[in-house]
């Protein structure tokens, strides 16, 4: 992928159904769900367990995912990254600072672009991106008029497999660099219309070269002749310097709105807290409510896969700010910034299998810091859990009697995949087809469950099932269990029009809402 994207990159450089009840409607709890006993806060306190080195390595500050947003490119428009000479200098030096050892260039041979970029290279497009797609096709400069044109032309190009780089010419044949260099020359074109044959040719070249398929073909010549006529009427938007790099290459990147989560940085409190039994940094965020009061106690909201999550902050806090939720604190649990919370094996690692070590750093480390940094209604607070996290949150509920420490009342099992690879490995049937043994150790669950999903997920990952339950087949079979166990403080909900996490944020809200009403007395 790296050299594919340097590939790009280079080509421009040459220029100058389940029983809910229904699936529209979720199942109402009945009187005596609604009405189970839970502890509050007054009675349940927690242990700090935490070491020596894990309070040491924990520190709360400023708010800093800023710096870690994920880069959006729009899906509709046109899109340009314009370097000067200057720009190009930066990023290369940059390049060195950054990567001293890289295989791919050279301290000298990066020195040597370095001396070669003038005054000529301004107004270079670094980057294009229509519609969200980033393009593979040459583009002039970003002053092209539409008339003559002049640039280099290479007829080899770099192509990565698993058995390491390689630069192939016009045949596919393997060369070497010097070989390459003389595969570049100078072409002059009259006007567009001939510039429009040439670009339908060089982006045949790149299927036989491997870069796009022979299906986007046409997609990517439609793309890039709107490109073209952008730069002739200037009718792009300009990103700022450093935009694809940050789009492209960032170790791990957070999904936020900008300018909503601006509006809440002074209610939010980023911790960094160590934990030494997976020798893991968590980055955690609490957002206050509105009115807060430090002598006031509040129900913590704890939502897994901060890196998306704490996304639905702004949100969840503006649901209370306008009466339709009570109070509580907003708490989102990611991971430090060095690590990628989207790679579903960094996920599979923490929910599935470590999740042992996992529920111990929230049950025992994390729930109890928190309990001394804010008075915090721990039998009323909720976990939730979304796909690998729907397993984690159905594990955490059926182990949540092995433990001392009781921080929540409240579970949201979302969208969870009984069925994953990332999953089976480290359980069995016999294991989460019984709820851990739960109901073998107990006689009742004194836990109140919200279980859902969306209506339309199933087809997507239809290839990945073989003999085992479907996401909805599994939610369904999960109710069928607790009702057989005779539990009934359980609801749940299929919503429609959904795939797999687009209900995401109606859902949190409701619950929010359902758990939390707003107290009127």
């Amino acid at each position: 992928m790296k050299r594919l994207t340097a590939l790009c990159l280079s080509l421009v450089f040459l220029l100058s159904a389940v029983s809910c009840e229904s699936k529209n409607q979720s199942s109402t709890l009945n009187d005596s769900a609604e009405n189970v006993n839970i502890e509050e806060n007054s009675t349940i306190k927690l242990t700090n367990h935490m070491t020596d080195k894990e309070l040491q390595n924990t520190r709360a500050g400023e708010l800093t995912v800023f710096d870690h947003e994920q880069i959006k490119i729009p899906e509709e428009g046109i899109y340009f990254e314009i370097w000067s000479s200057e720009d190009a200098k930066e990023y290369w030096s940059h390049f060195i600072e950054n990567h001293p050892d890289d295989d791919y260039f050279t301290k000298k041979e990066i020195q040597e672009i370095i001396d070669s970029i003038d005054e000529n290279y301004d107004d270079t497009i670094h980057s294009a991106f229509v519609d969200g797609h980033m393009l593979c096709s040459s583009l002039p400069s970003s002053n092209y008029d539409g008339g003559e044109i002049t640039y280099f032309q290479s007829d080899y190009i770099y192509r990565t497999d698993d058995s390491g780089d390689h630069i192939l010419d016009k045949n596919g044949n393997e060369i070497t660099q010097e070989e390459a260099d003389k595969l570049v020359y100078e072409v002059k074109l009259d006007n567009f219309d001939e510039v429009k044959e040439k670009i339908h040719k060089n982006i045949e070249d790149m299927v036989n070269f491997g870069t796009i398929k022979q299906s986007e073909v046409e997609n990517e010549y439609e793309r890039t002749i709107r490109a073209w006529e952008a730069i002739i009427n200037k009718s792009y938007v300009e990103l700022e310097y450093g935009t694809t790099e940050k789009y492209l290459y960032a170790d791990c990147v957070w999904e936020i709105d900008h300018d909503a989560t601006a509006e809440i940085a002074e209610f939010v409190s980023e911790i960094s807290i160590y934990d030494e039994e997976l020798d893991t940094n968590f980055i955690v965020h609490v957002t206050l409510p509105p009115d807060y009061n430090s002598e006031k106690t509040y129900p913590a909201y704890v939502l897994t896969d901060g890196v998306w999550r704490f996304g639905n902050h702004p949100e969840l806090r503006k649901e209370m700010e306008n009466g339709k939720a009570g109070d509580v604190l907003l708490v989102s649990i990611g991971y430090d910034y060095s690590i990628n919370g989207m790679d579903d094996e960094n996920r599979v690692k923490y929910f599935s299998k470590k999740n042992k070590e996992f529920l111990d750093f929230i049950t025992d480390n994390l729930m109890p810091y928190l309990g001394e940094q804010y008075n915090i209604d721990f039998g009323k607070s909720t976990l939730y859990g979304h796909s690998l996290g729907g397993t984690f949150a159905h594990y955490a509920v059926f182990n949540s009697d092995r433990y001392e420490n009781q921080p929540f009342g409240n579970y949201i099992i979302g969208s969870p995949v009984f069925w994953s690879p990332g999953f089976l490995p480290y359980s069995n049937a016999s294991e989460y087809k019984t709820e851990y043994g739960y109901f073998d150790r107990n006689d009742t669950l004194e836990k109140r469950i919200f279980i859902c999903a969306g209506e339309d997920e199933d087809p997507v990952y239809e290839e990945y099932y073989g003999d085992n339950d479907s996401t909805l087949e599994g939610v369904e079979n999960l109710m069928k269990r607790l009702s057989d166990y005779g539990f009934t403080n359980f609801e749940c909900k299929i919503y429609p029009h959904s795939g797999h996490y687009q209900f995401i944020p109606e859902m949190l809200k409701e619950v929010l809402a359902k758990f939390y009403p707003v107290n009127t007395e």
